[in-house]
């Protein structure tokens, strides 16, 4: 990985920021990644992955730049950075995407969001809680909300605080009851927050089906989903005649994640039959989530049959992701042996 030259080492710890250079790395110029952002060219990742731990002073000296450079090539050089943050692990970019999280344009501020998902300090999902109550973008809000799902998972599996998981919840379900709220942002909360057990929550989902508007019981579905709860398997399952094709769509991803093999023979009969693509895919992906020996066979069958071209792609993609998880965990086994 291509390092960035230190400007100023001295203020690096003001935002809790580490020292950057790595003598065992290649380097490169503040200045030689301002002028390939400034030019008119493609963009390369790795130029821009030398900007991964930013120091302030170099934080300061984006922030200018961000305003000198026509909006649209900020936005390519976020997206990049997402790319980024999502395939090198070791590449840390949170300083950058807090400092445009802000920014007066809204797919900036959602390039922003997409970059700190993964993160599970306190600090952003505090940051997180705050924007998405003051935020005045419903498309934002949206994206605020589906992030938020991840710190439900943690709260979920007890290693949120409880006071953190309180607020969380608090802001989640204010969200959903918030009349007023767009439903889009309604409903996504609703899904975030089905990942979390308990009678009440499931009482939320089922009120949610039942009395609200379609983006509402979209969102109760995925929360069902969400729950992992097989008890939810029958009325996802009656939904697989919907009219509705997103409908459909959703309540076959949320069977996936029931992960029970309960739900294989029916998104089997809905993979062959459907008449929608997306639905398709749809029920692919949720066979590859299941992810069981049989769910596994069932993929196998349909990718070696051959006769419908159009999901070839998303049944091998489904097949390599289940050999990678199987790869994984023999990895890990071996990994464990060694070390006895």
């Amino acid at each position: 990985m291509r390092r960035l030259e230190s400007t100023n080492g001295e203020t690096d710890q003001a935002y809790g920021l580490e020292p950057i250079l790595d003598d065992s790395s290649e380097t490169v110029s503040f200045d030689e990644i301002v002028t390939h952002i400034r030019d008119d060219v493609d963009l390369q990742p790795s130029i821009l992955e030398a900007l991964s731990k930013s120091n302030v002073e170099i934080l300061k000296s984006l922030l200018v730049l961000w305003e000198e450079i026509p909006i649209e090539r900020l936005r390519a050089v976020l997206e990049n950075l997402v790319i980024l943050t999502r395939s090198d692990r070791t590449s840390d970019f949170r300083a950058i995407f807090i400092s445009t999280l802000r920014n007066k344009d809204i797919p900036v501020r959602i390039f922003s969001i997409r970059g700190l998902v993964e993160e599970e300090q306190p600090e952003i999902l505090h940051l997180f809680l705050d924007r998405l109550r003051d935020e005045v973008s419903d498309l934002v809000k949206v994206e605020l909300a589906e992030a938020l799902g991840n710190w439900v998972v943690a709260a979920e599996l007890g290693v949120l605080s409880t006071e953190n998981g309180e607020m969380l919840v608090t802001a989640l379900r204010e969200t959903i009851e918030d009349i007023e709220a767009d439903d889009a942002v309604r409903g996504r909360a609703l899904e975030s927050l089905g990942a979390l057990s308990g009678e009440l929550i499931s009482e939320l989902i089922t009120e949610q089906y039942e009395l609200g508007g379609n983006e509402l019981r979209l969102g109760a579905l995925r929360a069902m989903g969400r729950s992992a709860s097989p008890t939810w398997l029958d009325l996802l399952v009656f939904h697989f005649d919907d009219e509705d094709v997103n409908v459909r769509e959703a309540a076959a991803e949320a069977s996936g994640g029931l992960v029970t093999d309960g739900a294989i023979e029916p998104l089997t009969m809905l993979l062959e039959e459907d008449g929608e693509l997306s639905v398709r895919v749809a029920a692919i992906n949720a066979l590859a989530e299941i992810g069981s020996a049989d769910a596994e066979r069932v993929l196998e069958r349909i990718f070696q049959d051959g006769r419908d071209p159009s999901i070839s792609q998303p049944l091998e993609n489904a097949l390599n992701s289940l050999q990678m998880n199987v790869d994984s965990i023999f990895g890990m086994d071996e990994s464990t042996d060694e070390k006895f």
